[in-house]
Formats: C-alpha cells, sequence, structure tokens
C-alpha cells in the first residue's frame, strides 16, 4: 500500500473535514469536540484551523485518500513552550493494524522534539484500550485521570493523562 504522513494543509480541508467528521461521529467518547459543533463550521473556517499558528495537523493517506489524522499543539508562553499536546488522533477502521497510527504518533513527536518541547501530553478516554496500548507502546505512561473530563447526553467520560519525556532518549516520564 501506498502510505504517506504529511502536515495538513489549506487545500487538504475537505478531506480533513470528511475524516474528522467521520471521527466524530463514529466515536464520540473519544474527542472533546462534537460532531453538531464541528459539522456547522464553512471550509473557510477549517483551512483557519489548518493554519493556525502553534497547531499543527498532519495527515495519513492511503492510495492518496486521507484515512487518519493527528494535531499537535506547541504553547508559546514562556513558561510552557516545554510542553507539547498531542491530540484529535483518528485512523479509520479500515486503516488500522497497518502502522499508521504509530507512524501519526511519530510524526507527532518527531516534530515536538524539533520544536523543542521536552514533554509530549495527551489524554486518552479511560476504556479506549487499542488507544490506550498504542500510546503505551510509544512510550507514554499515564500520570493521573480526570475524572468526569466529557459529557454526553448524561453519561461521563473519564480520561488518562499520559505524557512522554522527549529529552531522555524517548523514555516516558514515571
Amino acid at each position: 500500500m501506498n502510505e504517506v504522513i504529511r502536515i495538513l494543509g489549506a487545500t487538504d480541508a475537505d478531506e480533513f473535514r470528511r475524516v474528522r467528521l467521520d471521527a466524530l461521529r463514529l466515536h464520540p467518547e473519544a474527542f472533546s469536540s462534537s460532531y453538531e459543533d464541528e459539522a456547522s463550521l464553512d471550509r473557510a473556517q477549517i483551512v483557519e484551523r489548518l493554519e493556525t499558528p502553534g497547531l499543527t495537523r498532519f495527515g495519513a493517506f492511503a492510495q492518496a485518500s486521507m484515512v487518519g489524522l493527528v494535531g499537535l499543539q506547541m504553547p508559546g508562553g514562556t513558561k510552557v513552550r516545554h510542553k507539547a499536546r498531542l491530540f484529535s488522533m483518528y485512523v479509520e477502521a479500515t486503516s488500522r493494524r497497518s502502522g499508521l497510527a504509530q507512524q501519526l504518533v511519530q510524526a507527532v513527536i518527531d516534530r515536538a522534539r524539533q520544536g523543542g518541547a521536552v514533554v509530549l501530553q495527551l489524554s486518552v478516554t479511560v476504556g479506549n484500550l487499542p488507544a490506550q496500548r498504542l500510546y503505551d507502546c510509544m512510550g507514554f505512561r499515564i500520570y493521573g485521570t480526570e475524572s468526569r473530563s466529557l459529557k454526553i447526553g448524561d453519561r461521563f467520560y473519564d480520561e488518562h493523562l499520559m505524557a512522554l519525556d522527549l529529552d531522555r532518549s524517548g523514555h516516558a516520564i514515571g
């Protein structure tokens, strides 16, 4: 399979929107954004998100079609610029177990290191075992749990907070 991981730009807005909305529709408990909120965004707002300074979005492409995405946030403040955040990780079901998820996470790790981050943080919904296993195998470790992090309807979801220590030869915190 011809697979590519690359940074997304304005020309990827339509494909990004398609994959992002699928992720939110199929797995609402895995993301802090809602399908309804994001479906209301127009193309210009999607392009603006893809071009926001301090945020980098990566896409995974198989046979020239976007099948996965992930985001990286690099804060600019003096006291927090050592920390980066991985967010919005998703790979379509047909492309799971192909190695694309690991490649997306590795792209974020590499870019965070290049940007000078020494810690890469993320959150994962408690009970999302495939995602947690992915992050575990990439070296992330749980450092806390946020109770009632998300609310969908009348149900609350907790999230594990995970981190990877980037300045110690890729070994995790903990």
